[in-house]
């Protein structure tokens, strides 16, 4: 079941074009909430180079726990893990706002 925000439900996109795969995502997560590090409320996953139309790509996920996100979202609209982010892969807002956002990029969108 989606969870409801100011009327939407939220939603993270994360541009795997931009991402440079710096953990800062995660430190900002960790750095914001203080939990301990048994804990992955915002996890970077590295993948290995692949070639893709014969150019070598390397591509970063990102694993947020949107459930522990939309508590951030609820405080701040602009939360220290996406403003943080050097390459600005990260957005977070309403479904219908992100979607829109990342429409023609390269991106996967988290709901919640």
């Amino acid at each position: 079941m989606k969870k409801m925000v100011e009327g939407g439900c939220i939603a993270m996109a994360h541009n795997l074009d931009d991402c440079i795969g710096c953990f800062g995502c995660e430190t900002a997560c960790r750095e914001t909430n203080r939990y301990s590090y048994d804990e992955g409320w915002m996890k970077v996953i590295r993948r290995e180079p692949v070639l893709v139309d014969g150019k070598l790509r390397q591509y970063h996920l990102i694993a947020p726990s949107l459930d522990k996100c939309r508590a951030c979202y609820d405080k701040d609209h602009d939360p220290l893990c996406v403003t943080g982010c050097p390459s600005g892969a990260l957005t977070i807002g309403e479904f219908d706002d992100v979607v829109r956002m990342a429409k023609g990029q390269h991106t996967v969108i988290f709901t919640a």
